[in-house]
């Protein structure tokens, strides 16, 4: 290999070196943010449990591909008129509803988090009758203007 050659290779290869450990540092800096991400989820899951439609909604991003699948759903409610109808005929079904994320789990990756629990369930139906039950969801956050909003939302019974 001819000296300019190499010379131009090493230069390259101590440039892309560097610019990897810049992004490490920077990463150093500013660390994903889990407490802001599970702050976020745990309004979710308040605004279910309270059956508060408008405090549901400030948890949602306003992105028109917004997604979410309930454990009741036979489609998926695709955007926030969706998800408000869908929310407000639960909480029609359910004058009482409580639902508890546990084992909750995290994960960032840049602007985007992912989060999975089982959720542990309590109902009372409009006839008086109590169902307890344990669902498996999975909740996707994108961080906006700062903030971490629901964009996807995927909650499924756990077969006894």
């Amino acid at each position: 290999m001819n000296k300019p050659l190499a010379l131009v290779l090493g230069t390259l290869v101590a440039s892309i070196s560097m610019m990897g450990v810049m992004a490490l540092s920077a990463f150093a800096e500013n660390p994903p943010e889990p407490g802001a991400v599970r702050a976020a989820n745990a309004a979710f899951y308040a605004a279910l449990s309270a059956r508060d439609i408008g405090a549901m909604m400030k948890v949602w991003s306003t992105k028109s591909e917004v997604r979410h699948i309930g454990p009741r759903n036979k489609e998926v409610d695709v955007g926030l008129d969706a998800f408000r109808k869908d929310m407000q005929e639960t909480f029609e079904m359910f004058p009482e509803l409580k639902v508890t994320p546990e084992h909750v789990q995290i994960r960032i990756v840049g602007a985007v988090a992912w989060v999975s629990a089982i959720e542990d369930t309590e109902r009372k139906t409009k006839a008086g009758e109590r169902l307890t039950g344990s669902n498996f969801g999975t909740s996707i956050f994108e961080k906006e203007g700062g903030k971490w909003l629901m964009v996807y939302h995927h909650s499924s019974v756990i077969p006894k």
